[in-house]
Formats: structure tokens, sequence, C-alpha cells
């Protein structure tokens, strides 16, 4: 069990397809949670084909058609999460321009009677849908704070681990510190917008970029997005009759 504070620093493992990095969590009392996915530390979960490998600097590389990918070079991912005022900001990029993009959510958990152990928690199943997803969370209330990785919270206890139907993306509790440093997210010069606009803005951009490449091509793009833990958003849904 932890001393009593509500400063936390708290590590998790992201699966996510045949990769595993660390995202941190940062909780600071009476502050938005922030999240840092490091991308630098992305290993492979195992070997396919002998295309991934760990170089000289200790940096993930796979070897695909385009040549080798070192994801030390990506950009760190962060997601800032305000669950008083449902607020989320995430700095996300298009071309490597990173910009400002704010959503907001508003969701409820359905909590069960199911309990599990992890890493000596006691742990709640608690389950919720929004945006063409289901997810699965397990929050301890021995940590009493309303906080967990990517966009969930809202639940009576930090969320040790949580993942969606598919297990497209799972995250793992792996560590929990005192928090001693500033909270990051490099945000001062990025230009804002909303998330709707983000993806008109990279559907845009993506379609530019391969009409450019086949000028005999009409090319229409979806953003990833749309494939990973979020499916169909707000926008994107067939008006009630």
């Amino acid at each position: 069990m932890l001393a009593q504070t509500n400063d936390y620093k708290i590590t998790y493992k992201r699966f996510e397809g045949n990769h595993k990095r660390d995202a941190v969590l940062y909780v600071k009392e009476n502050q938005p949670t922030v999240m840092q996915t490091i991308m630098a530390s992305t290993v492979p979960i195992k070997v396919l084909k002998d295309t991934t490998y760990i170089n000289e600097n200790g940096a993930t590389v796979m070897k695909g058609f385009s040549g080798s990918t070192d994801y030390s070079k990506f950009p760190d991912e962060y997601i800032k999460v305000d669950h008083l005022q449902n607020k989320i900001e995430m700095i996300k990029d298009i071309h490597k321009k990173n910009f400002l993009v704010t959503d907001e959510l508003n969701y409820t958990w359905q909590i069960t009677n199911e309990t599990k152990k992890i890493k000596d928690y006691t742990c709640y199943k608690a389950t919720t849908t929004f945006r063409g997803n289901t997810f699965e969370a397990w929050f301890t209330p021995d940590i009493p704070i309303n906080a967990g990785p990517w966009k969930w919270y809202g639940l009576p206890g930090l969320i040790v681990e949580a993942t969606d139907k598919d297990q497209s993306v799972v995250f793992k509790l792996e560590k929990i510190e005192k928090l001693t440093e500033e909270i990051p997210f490099p945000s001062s010069k990025s230009k804002k917008m909303t998330l709707k606009q983000y993806f008109k803005e990279a559907d845009e951009a993506f379609e530019a970029m391969f009409a450019s490449n086949d000028r005999n091509t009409t090319t229409t793009v979806k953003t990833l997005g749309r494939f990973g833990l979020e499916r169909v958003y707000e926008w994107e849904e067939e008006p009630k009759k």
C-alpha cells in the first residue's frame, strides 16, 4: 500500500499489435492528469519473421517494404484529461507538425461485483461503451483517485488495467511512484483545433499526399483513429429517425 498522497507517477505497459511501450500517467491533486506514451520505449512482444530487432543504440527497428522504422524518432503522445470539466487535450501531429486537439467525453461506467487481484491490489471490474466500442476496466479503491490510462476516468479508484472488446489496445499497470517532477505537456506553440477539425485536416493532408503520388487516382482516406479504440465519432453517426 502506498503512503497517503494524491500525487503519483504511474507507469503502464501499453500492448498494441506486436509491440509494447511505456505509457506514464502523471497525477497531481486538483490538476488534470496527463498520460505520456514514450515511443522510444517500444519493444517487440515477439519477433515476426526476423523483421524486428533492437539496434546498437537500443532503439526498436522494424524492417518493412519502405525501409526501417526507428521508434525513438517518433514523437511521444500526450493526453491531458480534466475529469471535472469532461475535457480532453491531446498533442497530435499531421506530417510531423504538432497540433493541440481538444475533445469532450461524457460516459457512464457499469460497476460489477467481479473482482481479481492485480499486483496485490483488490480490483473491481467495470464496463462502458462509447464511440462504437465497448471497454473493460479494472480499478482499485485501494488507491482512491479518479484516474486511469488513455481517456478513461470516472471510477472510485485508480484504473490499473483496461482494454476494449477486441483487445486491440491493452493497458496494464507496471509500477506506481511518488510524483517528484513537473508534469510534461508541450502544447504552448501548437495550433488549437477540435478533434473533428483535426480529422478533417488529417484526411485532406493524406488525400493530397496520395494524389501527388498518383495524379490519375482519386483516393479517399480515413485516418487511423477510426480503427483504434474509437471506431465511430459523434459526427459520423447516422441521425436517429
